[in-house]
């Protein structure tokens, strides 16, 4: 719905039910409480360290910072909760643009992911001007996948990233 794009220095959007807004170093306890200690919603499957953690979250500031786009905190309108993270970042410092979303386990089921998967697409066609998106899942998360097939993403490749066999997903505009 509404998009403040990169080029006037806040990356922010907004649908019905949710506000993707930039992230902050004040984001980090809640981000671990709902993400990064989550062995079932962290990326690598297990309780990532705090110091790790904070690591990631500094990374995803710093590419903000250099690129005017990147993961926003996820944060429900109705309740102005953070429930996770999620947006556009280049895949592992390359020139493709990946799509990740990671939502806390209070938003599973309600069809969050769909919202912002399909929010990020239309952000990154129509704001960035961007041809293509891709995206990594790991072959055993079929919540993932259902997310990113509903959003028009489609398997392309097995491929290796982030150290893990993943799935490769792609759309085009």
């Amino acid at each position: 719905m509404a998009t403040t794009g990169a080029n006037s220095g806040v990356w922010q959007l907004e649908t019905e039910r949710l506000l993707l807004r930039p992230l902050e170093s004040g984001d980090f306890n809640a981000l671990y409480e709902t993400v990064f200690g989550d062995p079932d919603v962290n990326w690598t499957g297990t309780i990532r360290p705090r110091e790790q953690a904070r690591k990631s979250l500094d990374d995803k500031l710093e590419h903000i910072r250099r690129h005017g786009f990147g993961m926003l905190a996820v944060v429900e309108r109705s309740n102005n909760e953070l429930i996770g993270y999620a947006g556009l970042q280049h895949l592992e410092d390359g020139d493709d643009v990946e799509i990740g979303y990671y939502l806390g386990r209070r938003a599973w089921g309600r069809g969050l992911g769909t919202e912002v998967a399909e929010e990020l697409l239309r952000a990154a066609f129509e704001t960035l001007g961007l041809e293509c998106i891709v995206a990594v899942v790991r072959p055993e998360n079929e919540a993932s996948k259902r997310v990113l097939e509903k959003a028009g993403l489609r398997f392309a490749e097995h491929a290796h990233h982030y150290g893990a066999d993943v799935e490769l997903w792609a759309i085009r505009k």
